[in-house]
């Protein structure tokens, strides 16, 4: 995997590829909630899913900004 260090030239494509992906990781853990082996592991799976979902969303806003200033 490769880092990009400045979020700002992270491409539209890879931002969308990004935040499909988070979504889609989102759902299938919460719609999996029944493989995990106690309620305690299924919440911080979809706590982790969340954030990274919020994550992505946030970076997206950013690059969005920065390519209107």
């Amino acid at each position: 995997m490769t880092a990009i260090t400045d979020e700002t030239t992270t491409s539209a494509t890879a931002l969308d590829r990004m935040r499909q992906r988070a979504v889609s990781d989102y759902l299938a853990v919460s719609r999996g909630s029944g493989v995990f082996s106690s309620v305690d592991d299924y919440l911080a799976a979809e706590e982790r899913a969340w954030d990274r979902l919020q994550a992505v969303i946030g970076r997206a806003r950013r690059v969005e900004e920065s390519a209107l200033a």
